[in-house]
């Protein structure tokens, strides 16, 4: 498993998707993440993806830039990989 943080901006996904969307990044998160944080200068889209992904039980918070998001990540325990 490796660390990692995913970085949402220009991301855009269909409402309908969201849902099963959120389903695959849990199995993804469960599988393959030691750590994982997530960053997006959307205010809508954390909204709508951390309501998404905390019924999936996957950590909620959306940071608003990288830089948080990898101080995030170094307090968890993990070194930065960036996904794209």
């Amino acid at each position: 498993k490796v660390p990692a943080i995913v970085n949402y901006d220009n991301f855009y996904i269909a409402p309908d998707l969201i849902g099963s969307y959120s389903e695959m990044v849990q199995k993804v998160t469960n599988l393959y993440y030691s750590g994982v944080t997530r960053y997006t200068t959307s205010a809508f889209l954390r909204k709508k993806l951390g309501s998404a992904l905390s019924r999936r039980n996957v950590a909620p918070h959306i940071y608003e830039n990288a830089a948080e998001a990898e101080k995030a990540l170094r307090q968890l325990g993990g070194s930065c990989a960036t996904e794209p």
